[in-house]
């Protein structure tokens, strides 16, 4: 097991409420990162109709007759991450895509579809599991959303509220169940239901911010893990432990960390072994563990597995001691490939030493490949190479061997050699390898330079070579048909992998060859890979033929894919001070990969997939790596963004003091992806979600406010003592009516209450217990009084105002008769313009009569104005003729003058003491008039004095005639 295996992924805190470990075991925001967690449109409980479907976007606008999506900034209470307009899950119609994707429906569409959680989470050991959501769904009595469980593959069962709609705001739901507990794998689902009953398109079922969590009681259910065996006893420091473990109780999937003590069995300052997997259900097992070379010798170390994550954190009893010895180190020295060939090693040839090594080296220790002299001799030794490494190669923890490479030193030709490989910290001899043969070759390769050469997937490179020939001698000679060629060679087996393919030329002497590196898929179309090969120029006619071989260079070929590599992370949401890992793909594992966060200095991580520890940075952190495959450089990969948050603030929010009847909401600080569970001691809670509470106090004293936060990071506690005072209730006043320009004055003089403030609107106008004004339209004014203990009451009084009104009538009545006027409202005051004060007064004259009036149940009077109008052509004649006229010229009384009114139709006899008719006539205009009637003459002739009889006929307007008779007198 490697040490990157054992790596510590990240630390939970306990819960401090007494013995009980609150912890998340589900969130999904559908912000950062979604990747997949809800299966959309599934089978489900539903019958998958309807073109009303589930979808996960961020859209909130409507139109064409669908409505707009209601912002996530407006909640009943409670605060939603991402808001206002944050990726959500919800239904549409597929039918208004794509112009329309918002929460809205087809109401006319029967539908039903479901959405499910990809994968359950566990609740094995835990109780009081609480599923919790935000959701926003209007909709209707046939339009619906409803919220189903499934345990451990088991059907899909109806929970929480039987229907979710109506609802505009959206709205914190929290979900309990005793189903819900100690389940290996729990999934919820989300359905939407529509029966086209509404004819209306509304707000539909739309689900956001999901978090799930549980509890583990250590008291009421507590689980042990201990451990049953250790091997081998005693250890060496840098060697492997495998211990047995079992735990007494089921726990779901969970990382486990491996902790040693110190020589005396303390973990005060436990050292980290590393974690591994225990899966869901599992008691028992063993692990493998690395003891770490720095450890001291000592008798009594203990072990002990610890669970990490996720939550339940539980703490595993200690081993029995046991002891670790630091063992001598040791290096075995391994053949080197090129002392494979069929000929001796060529002088200033490249050589590669393996080796391993055990024990624990030092921080500047260097190893050295060292070669005899020729007589297998190590007192006057030669130096091949040199390889600064602290790192120990023990194939029993998995290593591969190291490599110190180096030059094959320039020494007399023999067959005796020997190779080793020594250390300096500490200083360690290693064993011998040999004997091998050196030997003086003719030719020598590219001036003992290795090449390198980068390629793509299908570009390839030229790079020229040289080659010398005669280097020790010129006895050795070329065929004139010789062929220098290019031999490639395996660096591990050191077999021929190529021969000329790579380049040739025909040649007797010195000279050059270009090397033709095809692009890679070519490459391997050839046998060959990238890769670190060993490279020659042999020839193919020499004499002596042992000469035809030249000396060995590396020929490194790196191929990085055309395409940059992808970064998939464990999590892309995690805790400050956390260990993730973010794996490539796809990954060659003889390549190197080199990361870098944001715009830093770029660094190479030698494993799959890459840890990175996350301590002391909260905020977006992002990664990208790119491939470099034996030296050569790869395309760099879009950048990974990890969002790093913190254990949650608890922090309290709001008044420490308040008063009766106050309604307070308090809030602590938002975390995304956080549970918030509130208790109060006291008053009412009107509503919690999440990081709010409002409450009502109702009662005075001292009561507690108590928060509990949980998120990935881990759990705060929070508590504030809230002190209730008892309020004083201002002294209120009643509304009241007033006419128009009535001065009005308030009084709320209350014992106890030092400061008074009146408002209209939101001005403020007064500041005392009184407030007079002049009324003039209507008024609400709000007071708001403050006790010495400042405590506000309150009052609202709305002065309403009326305005004089003035009515209006008209009446009729015929000449000569008389008319009653009605000032209505029976009961009040009445002042005529007559001067009279009664309801009823008589009138005989035509005219314009008015009155005041100051009804009973009125605060203005009402002025009221009757036109009596005096008729004339609809009523009864009116007649009247004088007993006596003097037609004597005087000019007055000369004509006898008919008085009358409402008279139509007229005529008139006058007759002598004879009977003789002397005046007749029907003409209308006699009527009041001085200047015509009978002039006392007749055919011409005065008339004598004396009495004369008349016969006077009229009719009126009324059709009513009167026929007057009588005598008149004559006088002269």
């Amino acid at each position: 097991m490697r040490n990157i295996y054992l790596i510590c992924i990240c630390l939970f805190v306990f819960s401090n409420r007494l013995h009980a470990q609150t912890f998340q075991l589900f969130s999904e925001d559908f912000d950062i990162d979604y990747s997949g967690s809800f299966i959309l449109n599934s089978a489900g409980p539903g019958d998958s109709v309807g073109s009303n479907q589930w979808i996960i976007n961020d859209s909130y606008t409507g139109g064409f007759g669908y409505p707009n999506t209601t912002s996530e900034s407006l909640t009943e209470s409670g605060t939603i991450g991402g808001a206002p307009y944050s990726t959500y899950m919800h239904i549409y119609d597929i039918e208004g895509a794509p112009s329309i994707t918002c929460a809205s429906y087809d109401a006319s569409d029967a539908s039903d579809y479901f959405a499910e959680m990809a994968a359950g989470f566990c609740t094995l050991g835990l109780i009081d599991i609480e599923f919790t959501f935000f959701y926003l769904c209007e909709g209707s009595p046939g339009a619906y959303g409803q919220v189903y469980y499934s345990a451990d593959g088991g059907p899909w069962t109806a929970t929480g509220a039987a229907l979710y709609n109506d609802q505009t705001l959206w709205k914190y739901e929290v979900l309990t169940d005793d189903a819900f507990e100690d389940v290996t794998d729990l999934r919820f689902g989300f359905r939407w239901i529509n029966d086209n009953s509404d004819g209306d398109n509304k707000i539909s079922f739309a689900i956001d911010d999901i978090i799930a969590v549980g509890t583990y009681d250590a008291v009421a259910s507590p689980v042990n893990i201990t451990i049953d065996f250790i091997s081998p006893d005693p250890v060496c420091a840098l060697s492997t432990l495998v211990l047995g473990w079992s735990i007494d109780g089921l726990l779901c999937d969970g990382t486990y960390k491996v902790e040693l003590s110190n020589a005396s069995g303390s973990f005060a300052s436990a050292v980290d072994l590393g974690v591994f997997i225990i899966p869901a259900g599992d008691t028992t097992g063993a692990v493998a563990v690395l003891i770490p070379g720095s450890t001291p010798e000592g008798d009594c170390y203990k072990i002990r597995v610890n669970r990490v994550s996720p939550m339940p954190a539980i703490t595993g009893e200690a081993s029995v001691c046991f002891e670790v010895d630091n063992c001598p180190n040791t290096i075995t020295t391994l053949p080197a490939a090129v002392t494979f060939d069929s000929n001796a090693v060529c002088i200033n040839s490249v050589i590669d030493v393996p080796f391993y090594s055990t024990g624990v080296f030092g921080g500047t220790n260097v190893y050295t490949a060292q070669l005899s002299d020729s007589t297998g001799n190590f007192d006057d030794f030669s130096v091949i190479g040199n390889f600064t490494s602290s790192a120990t190669y023990d194939p029993a923890l998995g290593s591969s061997p190291g490599t110190v490479s180096g030059i094959v030193p320039t020494v007399p030709p023999g067959c005796d050699y020997y190779i080793r490989i020594v250390s300096s910290s500490p200083a360690t001899i290693g064993s011998v390898y040999g004997p091998i043969c050196i030997q003086e070759c003719d030719m020598e390769t590219n001036d003992i330079t290795d090449v390198y050469v980068c390629i793509s997937e299908y570009i390839g490179d030229t790079v020229t070579i040289n080659y010398d020939v005669n280097m020790f001698t010129d006895t050795v000679g070329y065929c004139d048909t010789n062929t220098f060629l290019v031999e490639v060679l395996d660096a591990m087996f050191f077999i021929q992998a190529n021969l000329g393919g790579l380049g040739y030329t025909v040649d007797t002497e010195s000279g050059t060859i270009n090397l033709e590196i095809p692009g890679y898929w070519d490459l391997v179309a050839m046998g060959l890979d990238a890769g670190v090969w060993y490279l020659r120029v042999i020839a193919t006619c020499a004499d002596p033929y042992e000469n035809s071989l030249g000396t060995l260079i590396h020929l490194s070929i790196g191929a990085p894919k055309d395409d940059p590599p992808i970064l998939t992370p464990s999590d892309t949401l995690f805790c400050e001070g956390a260990i993730e890992f973010a794996t490539v793909s796809p990954y060659n594992p003889k390549s190197q990969y080199q990361f870098q966060f944001g715009t830093g200095t770029p660094f190479i991580w030698p494993y799959n997939p890459i840890y990175i520890n996350f301590a002391g940075s909260t905020g977006d952190v992002t990664l990208r790596v790119r491939e470099i495959n034996f030296g050569c450089p790869g395309p760099w990969s879009d950048y990974l963004t990890f969002h790093v948050i913190d254990v949650p603030v608890v922090s309290i929010t709001g008044p420490a003091k308040v008063c009766t009847g106050d309604t307070i909401t308090y809030s602590v600080p938002y975390f995304i992806s956080t549970y918030y569970d509130w208790g109060i001691s006291g008053g009412s809670i009107v509503d919690t979600s999440n990081n709010e509470i409002s409450v009502v106090w109702d009662d005075a004293g001292f009561y507690t406010l108590d928060i509990f936060a949980l998120n990935e990071c881990g759990s705060g506690d929070g508590n504030k003592t809230i002190q209730v005072i008892e309020t004083i209730p201002v002294n209120e006043n009643a509304d009241q009516t007033v006419c128009t320009g009535t001065s009005v004055a308030l009084s709320a003089n209350t014992p106890g209450i030092s400061t008074y403030t009146w408002y209209i609107d939101t001005l403020i106008v007064w500041n005392d217990f009184y407030y007079g004004f002049t009324a003039d339209t209507t008024t609400t004014l709000f007071l708001i009084a403050t006790d010495d203990e400042g405590c506000a009451s309150s009052d609202t009084v709305t002065i309403f105002v009326e305005y004089p009104t003035t009515e209006s009538d008209t009446t009729e009545f015929c000449i000569g008769t008389q008319t009653t006027l009605d000032a209505g409202y029976p009961g009040a005051v009445y002042n005529w313009n007559t001067g009279e004060s009664s309801q009823l007064i008589t009138v005989i004259n035509p005219g314009i009569y008015s009155v005041v009036i100051n009804p009973t149940d009125m605060v203005c009077d009402i002025t009221k104005t009757i036109i009596a109008n005096q008729l004339i052509d609809v009523c009864d004649p009116i007649i009247n003729i004088p007993n006596a006229f003097s037609p004597n010229g005087d000019g007055v009384n000369d004509h006898l003058v008919i008085f009358g009114a409402a008279i139509q139709e007229l005529d008139i006899y006058i007759y002598n003491r004879w009977g003789e008719l002397v005046y007749a006539s029907d003409d209308l205009s006699l009527l009041n008039n001085s200047d015509m009637g009978w002039d006392g003459t007749f055919n011409g002739e005065p008339q004598e004095m004396g009495s004369y009889a008349y016969v006077l006929i009229v009719k009126g307007g009324s059709g009513k005639s009167i026929q007057l008779n009588g005598s008149i007198t004559l006088v002269r």
